[in-house]
């Protein structure tokens, strides 16, 4: 029997074939793709924080502490992070969310001492409000050289807790964080220059007035008519 030599071509498209095969896995992807999508997936973990080290998963569990004010010892403990990292992710949050006009100082910048309020009654139960909270949290305190976030932040913190005081805390937390992520991923990541900010003003006057609409749908301590209109006339501004 004579058996005849393939051609060389075919011995070529053979190889070919073979190289491709090696370099392509179980998915039919050669292994510079599958390095690439990887790399892609590692860029996608976190669309909420500017950080890959971090996933949305224990961001939002974070968040989920931060709503509720807790340490950040307590937070770092329970999402597994370092009370260092931990500490930085809610000063970024701080900082965003002032950036975004979520976090706005009752004062606008002035000096206390010689700020002019038109309601006192509200500014003594803010302060009392603010100087109980530092209290419980040792050393929140911002430099005189930064804007006041945690000032801020009090002033955020009160409305809610006016509404805790007419409903369970889990409903009205439950609104906190969705306002937060909202504008998250409206003008974030968080730990990033905020974008889309005429947007993010919308958000948050939209938010106060759902917070207005809240107390007078929830709130039976609200049902005097001087307040409610009061908060009426309140709603009207941020629906302007």
């Amino acid at each position: 029997m004579v058996f005849q030599r393939a051609p060389c071509s075919l011995y070529k498209q053979n190889d070919d074939r073979g190289d491709a095969g090696a370099r392509k896995g179980l998915n039919g992807h050669t292994k510079s793709e599958q390095v690439a999508d990887r790399k892609s997936k590692r860029r996608r973990v976190s669309v909420l924080y500017h950080s890959a080290k971090i996933s949305d998963y224990r961001f939002r569990k974070l968040l989920w502490h931060f709503v509720r004010d807790h340490s950040t010892t307590e937070a770092a403990r329970d999402v597994r992070l370092s009370v260092n990292s931990a500490h930085a992710i809610y000063r970024k949050l701080r900082v965003f969310f002032y950036e975004v006009g979520l976090f706005l100082d009752f004062y606008a910048g002035q000096d206390p001492e010689t700020f002019e309020s038109d309601n006192p009654v509200f500014e003594k139960a803010l302060l009392e409000y603010h100087f109980e909270r530092i209290g419980r949290h040792r050393g929140l305190r911002s430099p005189a050289t930064e804007p006041p976030y945690h000032f801020a932040e009090s002033c955020w913190r009160y409305d809610f807790y006016v509404m805790m005081q007419e409903r369970p805390a889990d409903t009205v937390y439950a609104m906190m964080q969705r306002h937060l992520l909202e504008l998250i991923r409206l003008c974030g990541p968080v730990g990033a220059r905020p974008r889309n900010l005429p947007a993010g003003a919308r958000a948050v006057m939209r938010q106060a007035g759902e917070r207005i609409a809240w107390l007078k749908r929830n709130a039976p301590g609200f049902r005097d008519e001087d307040i409610r209109a009061g908060l009426s006339e309140a709603l009207s501004i941020t629906e302007d």
